[in-house]
């Protein structure tokens, strides 16, 4: 089984979403639901602006009007994870424990 990542890291703020917004959303359309399983990790994510969010939100509706079945790894950063909380995110995100998901995928590829 095939294991999609889509990573985000340090600070998701304006300038970074620029920057990396059609490249991200060109990744996340090449997804399909016979990829097997797709995960977004947020582990390394240090920052969260609005525009972060508005970026997370267009991905997840667009994986659920295709029906992608996504998970995400929770975010280290305490603050971000408050972001996430605070928008409404959490529920919608799927969101576990990276490194239980590490080793739940490395015993599902065995």
């Amino acid at each position: 089984m095939t294991v999609q990542i889509l990573k985000l890291e340090g600070r998701l703020d304006t300038a970074a979403v620029a920057k990396i917004e059609t490249g991200f959303a060109a990744k996340a359309g090449a997804v399909n639901a016979q990829d097997g399983k797709v995960t977004i990790d947020l582990q390394d994510l240090t920052y969260l602006s609005s525009m972060g969010i508005r970026l997370l939100v267009s991905t997840l509706k667009q994986f659920k009007q295709r029906g992608i079945a996504f998970v995400t790894f929770a975010p280290r950063n305490g603050t971000v994870r408050e972001m996430l909380q605070m928008a409404s995110l959490t529920e919608h995100l799927n969101i576990v424990d990276g490194a239980a998901a590490t080793v739940a995928a490395r015993e599902d590829n065995s």
